[in-house]
């Protein structure tokens, strides 16, 4: 049933956007049309139901096509939605099918299953948008190079740290490398763990640390509550047997401690070609590296225009391109407030669409979407 209802639902969506003149964030619309047709494909057993985000997404749809008839007929849109509630609406739809999307992924090459309440945590997703990432080409050959090093033994294991100030965006660098084609062909399975300070969670430790990636293999959260009472000892253990004889490839996010993470290193599983990256800005992180070769130390970008880069995708997300007078006054701006880092280029532009929306909100009154 569930099928039948994602299939006339799919079906209904690609006549109205593809029938008819063009709407206001095509675009957008078509990339969300290509992600809905990627997560159908897949004959993954936990790929949970699509439904409602196709619900959504037709509601959604049926708004700018009444957008683009009263703008034909020259009629008031006072009682429409504004362009800027349907873009928020599209980024969340967005955001929810790249979390199933990346699950389905992680399912495959992990055997984890689905989670009932996908992370919304800092570093939890790997998935990143590729066409949004600017001035990091050396860098990815740098850490693939590292991972995969041609002619080192296939039975050696290893720890490499990506070190670096906030905002260096350390996180993303290891999600670009965790989703390369040639990494997940050498590694199996591949498991990302966020250690950012969650509310209501205790310190990061060892346990925290053995415990998520024990959940992330897959172990039953009612097993891995048996293993914890035998301490820290029984949790490691059982680490080791889940990965011994494994290629495994370990993402540790935002490490702030040096000692949690490096002795539960000490008990993994070794001569298979293991490795662990972990990202920190501890520079203590970088000592217990088995030398200098296996550490990445982020600069701030030193191409200006990767900054303008970042800064202008965030303005220009949901199609309205800045115009050649704004691009004239913003980039210098942009270039020399950032410094070169690219979250504080990101955060700018955010700041600016805010803005440019909420002008145009007011322009229009408060709306409210309509149901359809």
């Amino acid at each position: 049933m569930e099928e039948t209802i994602e299939k006339y639902l799919t079906e209904k969506f690609r006549t109205k956007l593809h029938n008819g003149p063009r709407v206001r964030f095509y675009r957008r619309f078509t990339e969300l049309e290509s992600l809905l047709d990627k997560i159908k494909a897949s004959e993954s057993p936990t790929r949970k139901s699509i439904k409602e985000e196709l619900y959504c997404l037709n509601n959604v749809l049926e708004e700018c096509r009444v957008l683009a008839r009263k703008k034909r007929l020259s009629l008031p849109t006072i009682l429409s939605p504004s362009k800027f509630q349907i873009s928020r609406t599209l980024d969340k739809i967005k955001q929810q099918l790249h979390q199933i999307d990346q699950f389905i992924a992680n399912s495959q090459e992990t055997f984890c299953i689905l989670p009932q309440n996908l992370e919304a945590s800092r570093g939890s997703s790997t998935w990143v948008d590729l066409s949004r990432v600017h001035g990091f080409d050396s860098e990815v050959v740098n850490l693939e190079t590292k991972l995969l090093r041609p002619g080192k033994p296939s039975d050696s294991s290893q720890a490499i740290a990506i070190i670096g100030t906030s905002s260096i965006r350390k996180t993303t660098l290891a999600q670009l490398v965790y989703n390369k084609r040639e990494v997940k062909a050498h590694f199996l399975p591949r498991i990302w763990v966020s250690l950012s300070p969650q509310p209501n969670e205790a310190e990061n430790t060892r346990e925290v640390i053995a415990k998520k990636l024990l959940t992330r293999l897959g172990v039953e959260t009612d097993i891995i509550g048996s293993i914890d009472s035998h301490g820290l000892r029984g949790l490691l253990y059982a680490l080791h047997l889940q990965l011994l004889g494994k290629r495994y490839l370990i993402v540790l996010d935002d490490v702030r401690d040096t000692n949690p993470w490096h002795n539960v290193w000490d008990e993994l599983p070794k001569g298979n070609g293991g490795s662990v990256v972990i990202t920190s800005r501890t520079e203590k992180v970088a000592n217990t590296m088995d030398g200098e070769d296996n550490v990445i130390r982020l600069q701030p970008l030193t191409d200006p225009e990767s900054c303008w880069c970042i800064y202008r995708d965030e303005v220009e997300k949901d199609g309205e391109k800045l115009n050649d007078d704004d691009i004239r006054k913003l980039k210098p701006a942009v270039t020399k407030k950032s410094a070169g880092l690219p979250l504080a280029a990101k955060v700018m532009g955010e700041i600016f669409y805010e803005k440019r929306k909420a002008k145009e909100v007011g322009e229009h009154g408060e709306i409210h979407p309509q149901e359809s």
